[in-house]
């Protein structure tokens, strides 16, 4: 009787945890500055599904940005307006921004929320292209088909901004405004306006906002249990750490750099395996980037000339001028890397730039390694030529074993036999060749 009545408890037990309900499961993701392209829709479409997998209530995406590539943009839309779990957008943390393609997806979140003194918008495409300069000297404006261009890209992101907004049920006007007129709204008028939902200090203050609304997917209504849920965060494989790592702009003129200056090694010194080997990954490495970033062709030309320069400077005695110009035209190269924002009409870049930290940096290590080696080629032109083994007289040494009057000593990067011919000298003392007879040493005591 005593057993039963123990395995009855237990069971009583157990009927009665598992009547308690569970506690609620809400999924994450960090996205700090990133750039909107390819690798950042196969992560978030990995983390939808793995936020659908483990049954959470829903996938939290906290995220800053200065834009991107249209086409990943409108496929990360796409995700999330057709994703099963819903999906909460959050500008975040305090400063952060939602700039130009960042927009698009923080409207596409079921839910979305900033954090206070964060911004979104500037969503306006411009064509600037590199206006030629007319005869009387002034640059001339966007043709008329540049115009035409520009107002058909624009009517067609209004549409996809004003479709996203009318899906979520929020601000189709002030949506437009974003695109039409570059607007940016801070976290409380965007909240004021009804471009977002809500604002939230944080995370965990999120959780508390949003526990107990109601969300429509695609699979249907949807009531959010937030509150005091367990938090998972979903992070990016090493892989995809990579590949985003690829996307900044400073790496990926860094790489360009590399490559140049493993090029320019292998010219100066043939036959060296490692720096051409170096060169030619990073350069590999560089078109990668190149085609996540809107890379400028003026930017890469300039570098182009910039290694060009180096290089005559090798073979040509300009005194240091050729070089100095490979400096300039190197750090132009890094500036112009990369347009203006919004000069592309394939993007909605923000700021995006080579640091200026980066810029110097790379003058200042290219520029000191270009004078180091004009310095051995001028040292090497002024040495007097020498033949056969006469180049050891003169040369200094140490003896390595005592001279009386026969011994060791160490010149000229080898062993030798040598005679003092001018007294005995003790091991470790310094020592002149005077002649050399065969392959022995003539030496005296160094003074």
């Amino acid at each position: 009787m005593r057993k039963l009545a123990v395995a009855t408890a237990l069971v009583a037990l157990g009927l009665a945890l598992n009547a308690q309900p569970s506690r609620p499961h809400v999924c994450y993701v960090v996205l700090k500055d990133v750039v909107v392209n390819p690798s950042l829709k196969d992560f978030l479409q990995r983390a939808i599904e793995q936020a659908q997998s483990d049954n959470a209530e829903c996938l939290i995406v906290q995220i800053t940005t200065p834009g991107g590539m249209v086409d990943s943009m409108q496929e990360i839309v796409r995700l999330f307006l057709n994703s099963p779990v819903p999906v909460v957008t959050f500008v975040a943390p305090r400063g952060g921004n939602a700039d130009s393609a960042g927009a698009f997806i923080v409207m596409a979140g079921h839910i979305a929320a900033m954090a206070p003194a964060s911004r979104i918008g500037a969503a306006h495409p411009i064509i600037m292209p590199i206006a030629p300069v007319s005869p009387g000297g002034e640059e001339r404006g966007p043709s008329e088909s540049e115009r035409v261009m520009l107002e058909k890209i624009t009517n067609a992101v209004v549409g996809t901004i004003k479709a996203i907004a009318e899906e979520r049920e929020r601000n189709t006007k002030w949506a437009e405004k974003m695109v039409r007129e570059s607007a940016v709204l801070t976290a409380r008028e965007a909240a004021a306006q009804k471009v977002v939902d809500l604002v939230a200090e944080d995370i965990y203050d999120l959780l508390q906002k949003i526990d107990g609304r109601k969300v429509r997917t695609v699979a249907g209504l949807k009531t959010l249990r937030t509150k005091d849920a367990f938090l998972h965060e979903f992070r990016m494989t090493p892989k995809e750490k990579f590949l985003h790592f690829l996307s900044n702009p400073s790496v990926a003129y860094l790489l360009l750099l590399i490559a140049m200056l493993g090029f320019i090694m292998e010219i100066y010194n043939p036959g060296a395996i490692l720096p051409i080997a170096i060169g030619v990954i990073a350069f590999i490495l560089f078109l990668f980037s190149a085609a996540l970033l809107p890379v400028s062709i003026v930017g890469v030309l300039l570098v182009l000339a910039a290694a060009a320069f180096f290089i005559a400077e090798l073979f040509v005695t300009s005194h240091g001028v050729l070089a100095a110009f490979g400096v300039i035209a190197l750090l132009l190269g890094g500036y112009m890397l990369f347009p203006e924002p919004g000069a592309m009409p394939q993007n909605f870049y923000g700021f995006l730039r080579v640091a200026p930290g980066t810029l110097v940096g790379a003058g200042l290590i290219t520029g000191g390694l270009m004078v180091a080696a004009l310095i051995a080629i001028v040292r090497g032109q002024k040495r007097e030529t020498v033949v056969g083994q006469e180049w050891i007289v003169g040369q200094v040494g140490e003896a390595r074993t005592d001279l009386t009057p026969t011994g060791t000593v160490f010149v000229g990067g080898t062993w030798w036999t040598a005679e003092a011919v001018e007294g005995e000298i003790k091991a470790g003392e310094r020592i002149e060749v005077v002649a050399i007879e065969g392959l022995r040493l003539k030496v005296r005591r160094k003074s």
